[in-house]
């Protein structure tokens, strides 16, 4: 192909991580869950991993383009190697408001459409080889805006620049 690939700044993961920035504190990482276990001993915590998604829907009508990835976000922090119940559930509450600061602020961010219902949530701790307990959250964020569609447009004008093209 004469060109090359281009990740658009409109991303559902760029858009993830312009909330995450917006809570202030917080190492971001977009990997899997190999990776990032690698990565969480240089970084400094409490911190959110975007598992890299796995599925999620396309949803496209005559003028716009949008993506629904179903999304797993970890709100992960320190905790001690023989952590104590009462410690380690102080940790886990912490992560737990870090979870829900997360869907209320990407419901005030105006870029998905707001996520209302249940938002289902499990507890990490003994997962992965450093000591850190944390809340992983799975819900689907739409996109609000996505891409608007143009007739007339060449298609691949939407996903690659073109060499000596911006």
């Amino acid at each position: 192909m004469n060109g090359k690939e281009t990740t658009p700044a409109s991303s559902v993961e760029s858009k993830i991580a312009k909330v995450v920035e917006t809570m202030g504190n917080l190492t971001y990482i977009f990997d899997n869950w190999h990776t990032a276990n690698f990565k969480l001993d240089r970084i400094t915590l409490p911190a959110v991993i975007n598992v890299l998604p796995v599925s999620g829907v396309l949803n496209v009508t005559d003028r716009k383009l949008r993506d629904f990835p179903n999304c797993m976000l970890a709100f992960i922090d320190k905790t001690d190697f023989d952590f104590d119940g009462k410690e380690n559930d102080e940790v886990l509450e912490r992560c737990k408001n870090l979870a829900m600061e997360f869907v209320l602020t990407a419901n005030a961010s105006g870029l998905f459409e707001p996520v209302t219902g249940d938002v289902r949530y499990s507890v990490l701790y003994d997962k992965l080889d450093v000591n850190v307990t944390g809340v992983v959250i799975e819900l689907q964020l739409r996109e609000k805006q996505g891409i608007n569609l143009c007739y007339g447009k060449p298609i691949k004008d939407y996903f690659y620049e073109r060499d000596g093209e911006g």
